[in-house]
């Protein structure tokens, strides 16, 4: 008997039947289809077999099919999900159709053994974990239904893992905020079919608790979302910490606010304190000279002339205070600036002491000598190299006996330059060494004390030495044995000013080729002598033909000599310079006109050479109209180039 002899009769069977043809479309099913695929057996006729269990199922069982269609019976197993997503395991037995009028049908008997297959264990440990889980699980339908909750869902919303199936959030009663931000994240995990992370939180009468929570869709054999898996855990504790963690930041921040405010509020104070206190020794200085130099009536009265130099030593002795003072306050805020440059230390050394020379000799102190570096140079500023030489030997003196000595020394040491100061005075004790340099410190602080001062110079000495790379240390074998104080700086090893000069000439700098500055007029505009030599000399040897000047009153008496083809073609100025500043030269320059009319320096490029380093000082230059800004010390290599790269590209370079 013939297979589809059978088929009408099995209209009635619990298995399914259907016919396919060639083209692999259903042109008869039982009603029995229903059962297995939950659909009307009418609503499947003259679909394709794809359209049924799914185009991957469908290449799965194809080579069967085809066996089929050939006359050769087969049987194939696929898995599909029903109506509800829950997993069907079909087997379907393949046979050739025999009768003539069927044209090389296949009839395929269908039958659902989801019962007969073993529960995989991995399913039964895996629900086992899901359920002693802490974390909440569910799984919801399209409709946001539950399909699935597990106890911890249960237990925290106190409601029975019954009455969840079938029932959304919003009908189960749960808090408005809650279901929403659980209903959001179903519907975008269901839209997109990406894992959405949302929060929420669901208040309680004993207290709001937070959670993290993560919708994750589930796809079917087909590639179709059928559900999305909710998962949430528990974060109150963390979000209570995040808080309060967030409180304490917003008070720190409040904090910072009142310190930063009460600092402003402090320099302003300090600002006006030392225009207030300057002005009134301003007057008391100029009326002392007035009286030394152009009252003839006291000029051979010995105790007039004491007076006199008793009134310039504290005129000089408050100015001191002011400045070191104001100089703290800048340490304090930041705001303290230095100009670093290379400077011989010789010179600065001989300075300080001279400076103090009439301190010491009012003392009947001797000044001892004793320096073993000649042309050794440091990155420094100047002045404030100085400050701290000055603060030690006024510091020496001070402490020193009358007819009492006091030695300064240098010598190079291990790539350092030790500056010592040693007296034989008073000393400190032991226990006082670890505070020498605090700010406002002084080992002798009662109302009877024998000095003076706000115990700030070598706090000074300490900070300024720091900031130029270096360091300071203090010996002293005990009260009445005298100090030694010892300011170690980094040595500058080029020591030759022309050394960059040299190497450039002898094509020694870099293998790079560097550019000819040939037929190109600089103007160089710096206050120090020094600068304006050894830059002259190193843009000449590159090619360039340099007039330097040292303040903007000098170019413009220059400019006026000159005829309108023989105006300079970039500007090199520096920043801090005594009469005018480097932004003052460039907007005399940018607004010169020989004529009244014309303005030919308008778009000349112009270049910020200076010690000032810092971000904002290159913004600042920038935003005043220099076209670059480079820093003190300025490799050569680069200064060239970079000054070829602003020359104008129509110049014609000499022969």
């Amino acid at each position: 008997m013939s297979a589809s002899s059978s088929i009408p009769a099995s209209a009635s069977l619990p298995l399914a039947v259907l016919r396919l043809g060639r083209d692999y479309r259903v042109s008869f099913l039982s009603q029995a289809q229903a059962e297995v695929f939950g659909y009307r057996a009418v609503d499947l006729l003259g679909k394709r077999l794809s359209d049924v269990v799914g185009q991957e199922a469908f290449e799965h069982m194809r080579p069967s099919l085809d066996a089929a269609f050939d006359g050769h019976a087969a049987q194939r197993q696929i898995v599909l999900r029903d109506h509800a997503s829950r997993e069907r395991h079909i087997q379907f037995t393949l046979l050739p159709d025999g009768e003539e009028d069927h044209d090389g049908a296949l009839v395929a008997v269908i039958a659902d053994v989801t019962s007969l297959m073993p529960a995989p264990r991995v399913d039964s440990e895996f629900r086992t974990l899901v359920e002693n889980s802490p974390d909440i699980v569910s799984r919801l339908d399209r409709a946001m239904r539950h399909v699935y909750v597990n106890a911890a869902t249960e237990q925290l919303a106190g409601i029975r893992a019954e009455e969840w199936i079938g029932k959304t959030k919003a009908e189960l009663g749960l808090p408005e905020v809650t279901v929403r931000a659980w209903d959001q994240a179903i519907q975008a995990a269901f839209d997109t079919g990406e894992v959405q992370h949302f929060e929420f939180e669901l208040p309680a009468s004993a207290a709001t608790r937070y959670f993290s929570g993560r919708a994750i869709p589930e796809r079917g054999p087909d590639g179709q979302i059928g559900s999305v898996i909710g998962l949430a855990y528990d974060v109150t504790e963390r979000t209570r910490i995040q808080k309060e963690n967030d409180d304490l930041l917003g008070r720190e921040r409040a904090a910072r606010i009142q310190a930063e405010t009460a600092a402003r509020a402090r320099d302003e104070f300090l600002s006006v304190v030392s225009h207030e206190l300057r002005a009134p020794l301003n007057g008391i200085q100029s009326w002392a000279h007035v009286l030394e130099n152009y009252i003839k009536d006291i000029t051979g009265v010995p105790l007039a002339q004491r007076a006199l130099q008793g009134i310039k030593t504290g005129v000089s002795q408050q100015v001191r205070l002011i400045e070191d003072l104001l100089d703290v306050t800048r340490m304090m805020s930041g705001r303290l600036r230095l100009v670093m440059q290379p400077h011989a230390l010789l010179p600065l050394l001989e300075s300080a002491v001279d400076s103090v020379r009439d301190l010491a000799a009012a003392k009947k102190v001797s000044l001892h000598c004793d320096y073993r570096v000649t042309t050794e140079q440091i990155n420094g500023d100047s002045d404030r190299v100085q400050q701290v030489i000055w603060n030690l030997l006024s510091n020496a003196i001070k402490f020193t006996q009358s007819a009492g000595n006091v030695w300064i020394s240098a010598a190079q040491a291990e790539g350092m330059i030790a500056v010592s100061v040693r007296d034989d005075g008073i000393g400190i004790s032991p226990d006082f060494l670890p505070h020498l340099f605090n700010r406002f410190s002084q080992e002798d602080t009662s109302s009877t004390r024998s000095q003076s001062g706000l115990g700030l110079g070598l706090y000074l000495v300490r900070h300024l030495s720091e900031l130029h790379g270096g360091r300071v240390r203090v010996e002293s074998e005990g009260e009445g044995r005298g100090t030694t104080f010892t300011v170690e700086l980094p040595l500058l090893h080029r020591t030759d000013k022309y050394a960059a000069v040299n190497a450039l000439e002898n094509n020694v700098i870099s293998n790079l080729a560097l550019p000819s500055l040939s037929g190109l007029r600089i103007l160089l505009v710096d206050d120090q002598a020094e600068a304006r030599e050894s830059l002259s000399i190193l843009l000449t040897a590159a090619g360039a033909n340099i007039h330097a000047a040292s303040c903007g009153r000098e170019v413009t008496d220059w400019l006026a000599t000159l005829a309108p083809d023989a105006m300079p073609d970039v500007l090199i100025c520096d920043i801090a310079m005594p009469e005018e500043d480097g932004y003052a030269v460039l907007r005399k320059l940018r607004h010169w006109s020989p004529d009244g009319q014309s303005r030919p320096l308008q778009r000349m490029p112009a270049l910020a050479l200076t010690a000032f380093a810092e971000r904002e000082d290159r913004i600042r230059a920038l935003t005043a109209g220099f076209q670059m800004h480079l820093t003190k010390p300025v490799a050569p290599e680069e200064l060239i180039v970079v000054v070829n790269t602003m020359a104008p590209r129509n110049r014609i370079p000499a022969g």
